[in-house]
């Protein structure tokens, strides 16, 4: 299994103008010798033909980093930062808790599913995420795990939010009852590596 987290190009693919922050664009994601490649377009330029052949295309906003670094720093939850911490390792047990991770992050609206292959898109399954930004585009690439392997994932992953849980101050009127439970961290729980929820987006990325 291989996470990449890319981000949105700074130009139009076309006429070469600069985003401005939080423009609407066009995003599409084809694969070009088995890498995929993802292409950015304003309004303006983008044509029906682009999405010819793409593996995906949905609408998103680009966010200018020069306009964020003079923002607070971004918040993420500890599953959300648990999550990034994981993607970097090649150990494969760290990448079955990132996969169950974004499963659960994309449960919470947090992750947006843009595109889920199945075995006809070839040999190697793909599964595309955009945070809730819009921004970062996480692939996830052949997430074949056993089931003997999402299970020790799972058990792995809520301990290690009971961890970070416990380490956090508690709030105010807080107790065990704001826990997450070992089967519903955060409300949620993972579906299963072939599960869907069957309409958080589409092929545009406007459902």
């Amino acid at each position: 299994m291989e996470i990449r987290i890319g981000k949105s190009a700074r130009v139009c693919d076309v006429c070469g103008r600069g985003f401005s922050h939080e423009e609407k664009v066009r995003s599409v994601a084809r694969f070009q010798e088995g890498t995929l490649v993802r292409q950015d377009f304003c309004m303006q330029c983008f044509l029906p033909e682009h999405t010819e052949q793409a593996f995906s295309a949905w609408v998103t906003k680009y966010l200018d980093p020069k306009v964020l670094d003079q923002q607070p720093p971004e918040l993420y939850s500890p599953l959300q930062q648990l999550f990034f911490d994981l993607c970097s390792s090649e150990d494969r047990a760290d990448l079955a808790k990132a996969y169950l991770a974004a499963q659960l992050l994309r449960r919470m609206k947090v992750f947006r599913l843009i595109k889920e292959s199945d075995e006809a898109d070839g040999e190697v399954r793909v599964t595309l995420f955009a945070d809730r930004g819009g921004s970062r585009l996480i692939e996830v690439r052949d997430p074949s795990f056993t089931f003997a392997e999402l299970d020790a994932a799972r058990a792995a992953l809520f301990a290690a939010l009971r961890r970070e849980d416990s380490d956090a101050p508690a709030p105010e009127g807080g107790g065990a009852d704001a826990a997450p439970s070992e089967d519903h961290p955060d409300g949620e729980c993972p579906e299963s590596p072939s599960g869907g929820d069957g309409g958080d987006t589409n092929e545009n990325g406007e459902g």
